[in-house]
């Protein structure tokens, strides 16, 4: 993993909110809670099913506004912007989707030229964006290919450069490795960790696989009950002793790897507990 760029946050979630009622009745989302996220960081938000996790990232967007609350990103507060500040802002905000919503009626190409035609980007800069960013997550000979020929780690790659082509300070990742296999899952978290060395890009990962944050992230946050109850520093991929987290780990965690082996994995070192938390409601 890469050293912090900075302490200096790049999102500031300060005492948000955002309720509503699910369909059998409940109430849930975010309680009152607060983040703050430095620039560079690899952030990761994990929490049983319910906890407040994705209405957590889509508060950073706007994508869920706040009941409550302040949301800063890399100085702005969103929450005070005018309609055309906000689709500015989030020109800065890239967002990664589990089931990657590529259209499957365009190219790849044109897929990852998308929000930049939106924001009304010179066409050159676009073609030169495009293919840097193809480059980047290796697909640069699958430009003219549409996403129906393509295999589901090759789809969130293109979601990948996508998100990355306007040149984001902020990237969000709405569980983006949970409809790919082992392998696929730990080649997208090279490609995520790469990005954040290369372009320095700061990453917020929701994700209910204890294996995904563990080798990816900084930190990590825990969600229950739509608070934050816990964060802690898992740069050298260890959960400290008398956590929130381990204790779920022990409770819940122990039923083999959510990710095979990586090469930089030593073969004698123990298999990672993979977080069950989704098995754990079974």
């Amino acid at each position: 993993m890469s050293k912090l760029a900075s302490s200096r946050p790049a999102i500031e979630l300060r005492n948000v909110s955002r309720r509503y009622t699910d369909p059998g009745g409940r109430s849930v989302g975010v309680q009152p809670t607060s983040l703050s996220v430095p620039q560079g960081e690899i952030h990761g938000i994990i929490g049983f099913s319910g906890a407040g996790k994705s209405t957590l990232l889509r508060l950073v967007n706007l994508l869920e506004r706040p009941d409550a609350g302040e949301v800063i990103v890399h100085g702005d507060d969103l929450t005070r912007l005018s309609a055309a500040g906000l689709r500015q802002a989030r020109h800065r905000i890239g967002m990664i989707f589990q089931h990657f919503n590529l259209l499957h009626n365009q190219t790849v190409a044109d897929n990852v030229a998308l929000p930049m035609r939106i924001a009304g980007a010179d066409p050159a800069r676009i073609r030169e964006r495009v293919q840097v960013c193809l480059d980047f997550v290796g697909l640069a000979e699958k430009a003219d290919v549409y996403p129906g020929r393509l295999s589901g780690g090759q789809k969130q790659r293109v979601a990948i450069a996508r998100a990355l082509a306007p040149e984001p300070h902020v990237l969000l990742a709405d569980e983006p490795t949970s409809a790919l296999d082992p392998r696929t899952t730990l080649d997208l978290l090279g490609v995520l960790a790469n990005a954040n060395r290369q372009f320095g890009v700061t990453i917020l990962l929701v994700s209910h696989e204890m294996e995904v944050i563990r080798r990816l992230c900084h930190r990590v946050s825990v969600m229950e009950g739509g608070h934050i109850v816990e964060q802690l520093d898992i740069a050298d991929g260890r959960i400290p002793e008398g956590s929130q987290l381990a204790s779920w780990l022990s409770d819940f965690g122990a039923v083999g790897p959510a990710a095979s082996p990586s090469p930089a994995t030593d073969a004698d070192e123990p298999t990672p507990r993979h977080f069950a938390l989704e098995a754990a409601h079974a």
